[in-house]
């Protein structure tokens, strides 16, 4: 009998959804195949459907509009890291025009149609998030602008006025000009935010996303990596704040590329798990598991195993130590919540954590040795210099606790703190504590509802992990990648740098997205994967 045409041919036994498609090269398939073909992650035609009949023009262009959307947005996140992860005036000015140019056609798009793509459920649940994001958008323009209360108002300003003999407007911030840059940076990571929320509703486009993390991040890595190795990066040596023997990548520093290597190791993780989960769920001897799962990883992964192993090496080599535990912590919080949302055998779940445990003790055997020295020669607490700012930090939060200095400020404010300092020549750029930093800038109450907002968008995907029967992973992503970057800001500033922040609410918006369940998907049993496919297979005697 003749095969139909429309019915794909398989390539393994194992994977029956897996279609034969031609060779091409690693970081071409990543982008190419899973996030610009028009056809990624859409459901079939039904057969009774004629194609002149199954859209209206309208709709066509509507859906292609939002698929062109998707792919800017994608590539604002490929571009962000390039230039020192954006960490200059220009290419910061620049993210913040393009994502508020997307955010503009969306908002057109959507006045056009009358309706958003997430569900009212979600948009419930989004309310007290975005009315703290909000409130501290309008605080930092309360910092911003000239202040009507004089007592709230930063005592340089009547000092300067003494000086320069003229009247100067009283404001909350020492620095209006850094005050307003900062702002644009919140309203940009905001949007960016927005669009991942409302673009990625459908999980072939999620898919996508994830799949386009995944390759990003092998980019980078393996960029690199050649320039760590060869010594032929295009960045001047005099740009970057790290040591040669360090790996930064194309970031400003080891710590920054660190935490964005870390995420996109999450997103390579994630579609790991959800592959090879149901692996060891079926009642089949541990050797057969173990080959099901080598194939999945090897055969069928062939450019997410390649992008993970450069991304892995790529993030041990930077020798953060921060930047690497928080990884791991993300890493381990992933794992533990998609195995628990997968059911099972608990030996089931146990030989997945131990075959990740191998993998990750593989790539720190081959690649961790100037990790552990460092940790062996410093520990893991930072030296004398950070506490000395830490606690500078907490003196100069008590002078303005409620009002802060104005968003964006720290160099300026934080330099009349710096009595015992004996390096007066040293600039304090970052409190490489975000927390601290936030409030000493913003006051204790702004600093507290911007981090109750991220804390609370988290919660919704945490929610999510335990209400859908379906892609559970995006969710979980959303939950491990808010603790890396949490764990990380204690130590450091990379989620301040923007190429990472770009990435952590892309990230964020794509899991709250497939965080609340989907009527009439999740209430039907998962598609049929290698597990169910293996479980066919005869047991030897």
């Amino acid at each position: 009998m003749a095969r139909p045409e429309n019915k794909p041919r398989r390539i393994s036994n194992f994977h029956p959804d897996v279609k034969e498609i031609s060779v091409v090269p690693i970081f071409a398939r990543a982008v190419a195949i899973p996030i610009l073909s028009p056809s990624a992650g859409r459901p079939p035609r039904p057969a009774f459907m004629p194609r002149a009949m199954s859209a209206t023009p309208m709709n066509r262009f509507d859906v292609s509009l939002d698929a062109w959307l998707f792919r800017a947005l994608i590539a604002l996140v490929a571009l962000a890291p390039l230039p020192l992860g954006s960490n200059r005036p220009l290419p910061a000015a620049l993210i913040a025009l393009a994502s508020g140019l997307l955010l503009a056609l969306w908002a057109a798009r959507a006045a056009v149609r009358g309706r958003l793509e997430v569900t009212s459920g979600l948009m419930l649940r989004l309310h007290v998030p975005v009315t703290l994001y909000l409130l501290v958008v309008l605080w930092v323009l309360v910092q911003w602008l000239p202040s009507p209360f004089p007592s709230w108002a930063h005592p340089i300003w009547e000092e300067a006025s003494a000086a320069l003999g003229r009247e100067l407007a009283p404001r909350i911030t020492v620095n209006p000009d850094a005050t307003l840059a900062a702002l644009g940076g919140l309203l940009t990571y905001g949007a960016i935010f927005w669009l991942t929320l409302q673009l990625a509703v459908d999980p072939g486009r999620a898919r996508q996303a994830r799949n386009a993390v995944v390759a990003i991040g092998g980019a980078y890595a393996l960029y690199g990596l050649f320039a760590h190795f060869g010594g032929m990066g295009w960045i001047d040596d005099r740009l970057v704040q790290t040591r040669p023997s360090d790996l930064s990548s194309s970031f400003v520093n080891r710590n920054s590329f660190a935490t964005f290597a870390g995420l996109a190791l999450l997103c390579t993780a994630a579609i790991y798990i959800e592959r090879i989960r149901h692996i060891f769920s079926i009642k089949r001897p541990v050797r057969q598991k173990l080959s099901l799962a080598i194939e999945t990883m090897v055969l069928h992964s062939g450019w997410i195993t390649a992008a993970f192993g450069l991304t892995a090496v790529a993030l041990l080599l930077t020798v953060s130590r921060g930047g690497i535990l928080a990884s791991l912590a993300g890493l381990a919080a992933l794992v533990m919540l998609q195995l628990k949302s997968a059911g099972g055998p608990a030996r089931g779940r146990a030989a997945i954590i131990m075959l990740i445990l191998i993998v990750t003790g593989i790539v720190m055997m081959a690649s961790g040795r100037g990790l552990i020295e460092r940790i062996g020669q410093r520990g893991f607490v930072e030296d004398e210099l950070r506490q000395t700012i830490f606690t500078t930090t907490i003196e100069a939060i008590r002078s303005a606790p409620w009002t802060g200095t104005g968003y964006g400020t720290y160099p300026d404010a934080i330099e009349a703190w710096r009595t015992n300092d004996p390096d007066i020549f040293m600039v304090w750029e970052k409190a490489h504590n975000t927390y601290l930093e936030n409030a000493l800038e913003l006051g204790l109450p702004a600093a507290g509802a911007l981090c109750l907002a991220v804390l609370w968008l988290a919660m919704i995907a945490f929610r999510g992990v335990a209400e859908r029967r379906r892609h559970r992973a995006f969710p979980a992503l959303g939950v491990a990648a808010t603790l890396l970057v949490g764990i990380h800001a204690l130590v450091d500033f990379s989620l301040q740098i923007p190429a990472v922040a770009v990435l952590y609410a892309f990230i964020l918006g794509l899991a709250v997205a497939q965080s609340a369940p989907r009527h009439g998907h999740d209430n039907t049993a998962p598609a049929r994967g290698p597990a169910s496919a293996a479980s066919h297979i005869p047991q030897k005697n």
